[in-house]
């Protein structure tokens, strides 16, 4: 059980990153809070009211999970939507989806939202937040690994089947499953700005497996821990992705690559 100090800290935490951001953030549970925290979600992902239907976003509040919504003045700029779940046998919170409105991007709001979503965890004796990321945003990878502290776990192969929005265009779905240990020391030196992303020569000199690297002609390929060679393609949004035949172990994972512009949204 997290110690109340521990708590209170994180509640400060959060709310000294929100107010750095200019917003609020706060659970959201009624009917008109929640359609409006569906609309948000639509306008990022641009799937036509289908990423969280209202009645799941209603039935998931009321049931004691964690909604929550960042507002700048009177209006909603983000949010993001996490279950109560298990992992490896313990009581976890599953963080399912996030997006920020493009006018309220680079200036900390998913740090806000995350940060409140940790101290909502501890206070509710929860100590691991999961989520899934896109391991071919670099951007979004150094965020979940270097400055939220998470470790990458599993390498989750076309997990959701086809998405068909914008930001997935028909790529397949292959994700890394983040693992977030709320009051671990690594988290620690990470909210503390203390844990500056390792060099990828420094990694494999000291035998990280590496999930995907870049071949010759510029494309991400699987790594070496991979049986056979990987069977890239590319999808509609002119990105190859490699689709491997085998999980990456549990321990760790190297991302490398170019890094593209922000990502409006991720499945959180």
């Amino acid at each position: 059980m997290t110690e109340p100090g521990a708590i209170a800290a994180a509640t400060d935490l959060a709310g000294a990153a929100a107010a750095s951001a200019g917003v609020t953030v706060d659970e959201v549970h009624e009917v008109d809070q929640l359609g409006e925290l569906n609309r948000v979600i639509d306008a990022v992902w641009h799937r036509e009211g289908d990423a969280v239907a209202p009645e799941l976003l209603r039935a998931l509040a009321h049931s004691g999970n964690c909604v929550l919504a960042a507002r700048s003045g009177a209006g909603m700029v983000g949010a993001t939507v996490s279950f109560r779940g298990v992992h490896e046998g313990r009581p976890t919170l599953h963080s399912h989806i996030t997006g920020i409105l493009p006018g309220a991007q680079l200036r900390g709001v998913g740090l806000a939202l995350k940060l409140r979503q940790r101290a909502w965890a501890l206070a509710n004796g929860i100590e691991s937040v999961t989520w899934t990321f896109d391991p071919l945003i670099a951007r979004n990878a150094h965020f979940n690994l270097t400055k939220l502290g998470a470790e990458a776990a599993e390498y989750l192969v076309d997990f959701y089947g086809p998405l068909h929005d914008d930001a997935n265009g028909d790529d397949a779905t292959d994700r890394l499953l983040a693992v977030w240990t709320l009051a671990s020391p690594r988290v620690a030196r990470a909210l503390a700005g203390r844990a500056p992303a390792p060099k990828v020569e420094d990694l494999r000199r000291e035998g990280a497996p590496t999930v995907l690297e870049m071949s010759a002609d510029g494309r991400p390929v699987l790594g070496g821990f991979a049986r056979g060679p990987p069977a890239p393609r590319r999808g509609r949004n002119g990105r190859w992705r490699a689709s491997p035949t085998t999980s990456s172990p549990s321990d760790s994972a190297t991302v490398g690559g170019p890094m593209p512009g922000e990502a409006r949204s991720a499945r959180s």
